[in-house]
């Protein structure tokens, strides 16, 4: 066992189990550790941001940052079955082909899809894992993880990298990302987040061929899945 770790969760969960607002004196006796050692831990935690102290007196507590570690409330087979009938209404009224995808790491999955009766439509493969790169729900993805996008970043050029940058953050404010031929020849695509108490969960798309899902379509498919998702 790695004793750094463990003195970590020891501290944090002291503070939390103890009316998370706690000594540094307190803290020490109940982990068994010198003053100086739990006050360096305390320091690097509130460095990530995990603990602060309080504005009126040498307390410590824990902050609302620790809430990114929860696991989400609703599971993948819950997120399906609510996501679902939307999935379905999204493409009849679009025409076009729907989606939900879930984030594995620096991948992501489609987990189901809902195709139009025509002729020409866009194929989706379940169940495979692909890249984030140059895809609208990659970028919804990095949109909302710093840690994903700045792996991505470290693989552009400087050139690049402002404007990406700018639009991830366009992401945000729009709550929509598009696709015009980035990841496959004649193909766009919109992609918005499925958020959960600011957390995202998943991300529901649409794709369809460039001669018939132009820009105007697109933004407007993106506009009635947030109206959907209320």
């Amino acid at each position: 066992m790695i004793q750094s770790v463990k003195r970590t969760f020891e501290i944090l969960h002291y503070i939390a189990t103890n009316g998370n607002l706690v000594r540094l004196n307190d803290i020490a006796e109940a982990v068994g550790l010198q003053n100086t050692t739990v006050h360096n831990f305390l320091n690097t935690l509130k460095e990530l941001g995990y603990v602060e102290q309080d504005e009126r007196s040498p307390r410590y507590r824990i902050t609302p940052k620790i809430s990114e570690l929860y696991l989400p409330d609703k599971s993948l087979y819950q997120i399906k079955r609510e996501l679902k009938p939307l999935i379905e209404k999204l493409s009849a009224d679009t025409d076009e082909t729907a989606y939900l995808a879930v984030q594995l790491g620096s991948h992501f999955r489609y987990e189901y899809k809902c195709e139009p009766n025509k002729s020409v439509r866009i194929s989706l493969e379940l169940g495979r894992e692909f890249e984030m790169k140059h895809t609208a729900i990659g970028k919804v993805f990095m949109a909302y993880s710093p840690h994903l996008s700045r792996v991505f970043l470290e693989e552009m050029y400087d050139g690049n990298m402002a404007a990406f940058q700018e639009e991830l953050m366009s992401i945000r404010k729009n709550g929509y990302a598009l696709d015009f031929e980035e990841y496959e020849k004649e193909l766009n695509c919109v992609a918005v987040p499925y958020l959960c108490k600011g957390r995202i969960l998943a991300v529901i798309g649409v794709a369809g061929p460039t001669y018939r899902f132009h820009q105007g379509e697109m933004i407007k498919t993106c506009e009635r899945i947030k109206i959907l998702l209320g």
